[in-house]
């Protein structure tokens, strides 16, 4: 029995086949010049808050978009730039007293997981372009 909702199984409706793979990879140039600038700004958020010893706002700030920008790549089945964005965030989400005595590690770890989604970016842009 199907309907507009899709297929009836035994534990509720199925919404439908997921996407076949070359549909799912298929990005548009400016979705992935929005993430590259997504990723520039929190860069830049990222820099502000270990400046500001990790200050609430700014450390809101950063997490908010680290968490948006994961939800985004995972949208567009951009797995492991998402995975990149989730680290992020989770780091982003220490409190100020477990994030200061470790400062510059996460300095060191923020850097590598931005060199990382820069990479994973380059990499995806040429598999678009050619």
């Amino acid at each position: 029995m199907t309907n507009l909702l899709g297929a009836r199984v035994k534990e509720g409706w199925m919404a439908g086949l997921p996407p076949h793979p070359e549909n799912r990879r298929r990005i548009s140039g400016a979705y992935l010049s929005l993430i590259e600038v997504s990723f520039s700004e929190l860069r830049k958020d990222l820099q502000h808050l270990l400046e500001s010893t990790w200050a609430e706002s700014v450390r809101r700030r950063a997490e908010e978009l680290s968490v948006t920008l994961a939800r985004a790549c995972e949208r567009q089945s951009l797995d492991e730039l998402a995975a990149v964005a989730r680290s992020l965030a989770n780091l982003a989400r220490l409190p100020r007293a477990k994030a200061l005595p470790i400062q510059a590690a996460l300095r060191e770890k923020f850097d590598a997981l931005m060199r990382e989604a820069t990479r994973l970016l380059h990499v995806e842009s040429k598999r678009r372009l050619g």
